[in-house]
């Protein structure tokens, strides 16, 4: 008797693996190798935001496929926060009030705080954006009224003194949450002396018909600007959730 349950656990202990959601932190994509060596063949890149699980770690890698490993440096797995959020969308509470000094639905803010998380978990702790401009407002004519209605932010990239890495992740973590995100004045546009990140809560019932072309304009992978050019930001993942898709 003693015999067979040793069998038995040991027959549980090497098919039990522990598999983790995680969540990768590499700016802008994360080598995927065969084997877990820094030598091994590279097999592919997975971008920055990209949910993966931790089937098992080797030698300071995850392997996050058949034969396929990763630098475990480069993957958070205290993701738990955020583990609903890919297939639940938030809450239709379109109640108004001022937030962070601008005008926002409950639904946008409940969107740019898991933007927040997915921010922290990719290595920016303690980050929050600052807003330079909200929704239900049509002061600024160079927005074309995409901020007439619900679901529109504009964002501060100043507060990161512009640092490419910290803007890739601020726009990386802003799509992963559900919006049209694309980074300003980063490219030769109209924003040159107006660095920020413009986004669209996607699926905003209020949202005007600017921002609803801008969030058509982001799903063909263009820029949401007038002329529908490239997305400024297309080496970056665009990770839209699944409830946004």
């Amino acid at each position: 008797m003693h015999s067979l349950i040793a069998i038995l656990a040991f027959s549980f202990a090497v098919l039990y693996i522990p598999i983790h959601s995680c969540i990768v932190k590499a700016n802008p994509t994360l080598n995927v190798r065969k084997t877990p060596s820094a030598s091994g063949t590279i097999v592919k890149s997975l971008y920055q935001g990209t949910t993966v699980s931790c089937l098992e770690k080797k030698n300071g890698f995850c392997r996050v496929g058949t034969d396929q490993w990763a630098s475990a440096e480069y993957i958070n797995c205290a993701t738990s926060k955020s583990d609903s959020y890919e297939n639940t969308a938030p809450k239709a509470d379109y109640t108004r009030k001022t937030w962070r000094g601008v005008k926002l639905n409950q639904r946008t803010i409940d969107m740019i705080l898991r933007a927040e998380v997915y921010v922290e978990q990719m290595g920016m702790s303690g980050f929050q954006f600052s807003l330079s401009q909200g929704s239900y407002s049509s002061s600024v004519a160079a927005s074309a009224g995409t901020h007439d209605g619900g679901g529109a932010i504009d964002i501060r990239t100043s507060v990161v003194n512009n640092d490419k890495k910290k803007v890739d992740t601020m726009v990386v973590a802003l799509r992963k949450a559900g919006f049209a995100a694309w980074s300003r004045g980063r490219v030769a546009d109209s924003f040159q002396n107006n660095k920020h990140i413009h986004a669209i809560a996607i699926g905003d019932r209020e949202a005007s018909s600017g921002a609803k072309n801008q969030v058509a304009s982001f799903k063909r992978g263009r820029n949401g600007l007038k002329g529908d050019g490239v997305d400024p930001d297309a080496y970056l993942s665009r990770a839209t959730p699944a409830w946004a898709k």
